[in-house]
Order: C-alpha cells, then structure tokens, then sequence
C-alpha cells in the first residue's frame, strides 16, 4: 500500500504544495472515480494545511501501522525544500534554515539540524561561499538522497 496520505501530507506542509495545488490533486481524482472516498472531498475543500492534516488524519493514523521501513516526513518535506531550491523558489540560505528547522522540529530527519545549521552560519559569514563549486558540490551531495525520495514520493503523488 502507499502512504499516500504521508506523502500529500508531506508535500503540502514543505510547501511545494499549495493549497490549489492539493485541491486541484483531488478533484482530478475525483473526476475519474465513480465512488469518491470521503478523504478526497475533504481534501478538495481544505483551505489551509490544518483543514488538510484534518482531512488526512484518519488515514494517516491507518497508513502509519502498515507501515516498514518507513522513510520520515522529514526527510522527504526536507527533499521538496530542495527541488523548491533547484527551481528558485527557495535561496540557499531559506534552504538551509528550512532544512535544519525541520530536521529540529519534525519527525526526525536523517540529518540532524545542527548541521545545517552551520552550513547556514557558515553561509552567513561569507556571502560569497554559495559560489563556490566546492560548496555548491558539497550541498548537491548532501542534499541527493532527500531530492530522490521527494521525487519518487511526487511521482506515486501523480500516478495515484
């Protein structure tokens, strides 16, 4: 089964998804579905991201004990921080601190936040680091494994 609700969740709540975004994602399932489950309703008239937890919460709580393996919230909204990135929506430095906010505060990211943090402080000390190759090497890396699960969670997303 895939946890479909974790990863509308987790998308919406990075902020790659907005709210058209997440309503459109449900009506175009509810179009093609004869019996529409009553989460797609509520997602499609979720205004904000508490009205979408609301609307996610039962399924999410089912989804959760089924199951291994299981890759964190965080770590994939830490992935959507960084495609937000790649498509300049985000600068460096938003990326950063997003990133070590919510390796600090979420659901435990498989980095932990202090070490985005001093990428951060270290940004703030030389504005010109984020031109760098070496530096910019440094965060493609470190940032591959968290863009790979945002984008095959994005991909399920689409073809669900």
């Amino acid at each position: 089964m895939i946890p479909i609700a974790h990863y509308l969740f987790a998308i919406s709540y990075s902020g790659y998804y907005q709210k058209k975004d997440w309503q459109n994602w449900a009506d175009q399932r509810i179009m093609k579905q004869i019996l529409v489950e009553d989460w797609l309703i509520s997602i499609s008239l979720s205004n904000s991201i508490e009205m979408l937890s609301d609307a996610l919460s039962d399924l999410l709580i089912s989804e959760r004990a089924d199951m291994e393996n299981k890759i964190t919230s965080s770590d994939a909204i830490i992935g959507y921080f960084y495609l937000m990135y790649l498509e300049g929506k985000l600068s460096i430095y938003e990326l950063l601190l997003n990133s070590g906010d919510e390796a600090d505060g979420g659901e435990g990211a498989s980095i932990e936040c202090e070490e985005w943090y001093a990428l951060s402080t270290n940004l703030e000390g030389n504005i010109f680091l984020a031109e760098e190759a070496t530096f910019k090497k440094k965060i493609a890396a470190l940032y591959a494994p968290f863009k790979k699960i945002a984008q095959l969670q994005l991909e399920e997303l689409e073809n669900y």
